[in-house]
C-alpha cells in the first residue's frame, strides 16, 4: 500500500503545480489589464518572468503549451519574485 500511496501523493503534487502555473497565468492577465495600476516589486517580478516566456492572451488559444511553460518556470519565478521582494 505504500508504492499506492505514494504514487498518489506525486499524482497530487503534480495536479497542485498545475492549479498553480494556472494561477500565475491568470494573475499575469489581470496585471495586463489592469494598467496603468501597478505590482508590488515581487509580483512584477514574476509577471516579466512569465511574460518573458508567454505572451498576453488577446484572443483564445490552447493554453497548455502556456500552462507547460509556466510550470517549467516555476522556481525561476519564485527566485525572481522572492529576491525583487528582499526575501532572499
Amino acid at each position: 500500500m505504500g508504492m499506492t500511496a505514494a504514487v498518489k501523493a506525486r499524482t497530487a503534487v503534480e495536479n497542485a503545480r498545475t492549479g498553480v502555473a494556472i494561477e500565475l497565468l491568470v494573475a499575469a492577465q489581470a496585471l495586463d489589464l489592469r494598467k496603468p495600476l501597478r505590482a508590488g516589486a515581487g509580483a512584477a517580478a514574476a509577471h516579466e518572468r512569465i511574460r518573458s516566456r508567454v505572451s498576453h492572451m488577446d484572443e483564445d488559444r490552447e493554453l497548455h503549451r502556456d500552462i507547460a511553460a509556466v510550470r517549467q518556470m516555476m522556481p525561476e519565478i519564485e527566485s525572481a519574485a522572492r529576491a525583487a521582494a528582499g526575501l532572499n
